[in-house]
């Protein structure tokens, strides 16, 4: 896919796709797990930032810069045939064998996975695997999103047969998919980042690393612990 194409995409209807449906006839009747909006209830405040794509070298390095300078957890949904999951490794490895970030599957070609065959969306979903557990080590299952929140019970069946049996979507975005100004990224961080959050970023561009200390207030002024899905999931 062009990176244009890929742009437009994200900053259209299909980046608040699963927000607007629910599968559970058909999930609970499969034996599926639904997308997962929200982390589950606990007494610690906590929310999971998550972040996805990596079209930008510079932006993966400055997440995993400032996840080392502010000692804070992330989830990194890989989009594996970007090459700064590639040209990062040096930075990120470390990261990653600690368990201070995360990586979980974001597909290889960030597909609409609605519109795949089965072994299509295998397909994709593999190549990923197989790029995180060459590269990095881990093994990312059960951790994936669906490119652009588009999912539904053939998606999850298909992603289920070879071990991707979380979905996640998000419950607040700082809709930074594309080129987004600083006022209107802050905008969207404060009504999304709250207690029980899964939080969407995307590593695609300088907008929210160049405003992070402004969203770090933010999860501070809600007192509000940092934590990987790996951390709450298992």
């Amino acid at each position: 896919m062009e990176r244009r194409d890929f742009l437009r995409l994200a900053s259209g209807s299909l980046a608040s796709l699963v927000l607007g449906q629910t599968f559970p006839d058909a999930a609970h009747s499969a034996g599926l797990t639904n997308p997962i909006v929200y982390l589950p209830k606990n007494d610690l405040p906590r929310i999971a930032w998550t972040v996805d794509d990596g079209c930008s070298q510079e932006s993966v390095r400055r997440y995993i810069e400032l996840a080392i300078e502010k000692d804070i957890r992330l989830t990194f949904f890989v989009y594996s045939a970007m090459a700064p999951w590639r040209n990062n490794f040096d930075l990120l490895k470390p990261l990653v064998d600690s368990g201070q970030i995360q990586l979980a599957n974001h597909t290889q070609h960030h597909r609409d996975l609605t519109q795949l065959s089965y072994s299509e969306v295998q397909k994709e979903l593999m190549g990923c695997h197989y790029f995180i557990k060459k590269t990095y080590g881990v093994d990312a299952r059960p951790y994936y999103r669906a490119p652009y929140g588009a999912i539904n019970r053939s998606v999850m069946q298909a992603a289920a047969d070879v071990g991707y049996t979380k979905p996640f979507s998000w419950s607040g975005s700082l809709a930074d998919a594309g080129t987004i100004k600083p006022s209107r990224l802050l905008y969207h961080a404060g009504v999304s980042i709250e207690d029980g959050g899964i939080l969407i970023g995307h590593a695609n561009n300088l907008v929210a690393v160049n405003n992070f200390d402004k969203l770090m207030q933010m999860v501070d002024n809600k007192n509000l612990s940092l934590v990987t899905l790996k951390d709450v999931f298992g």
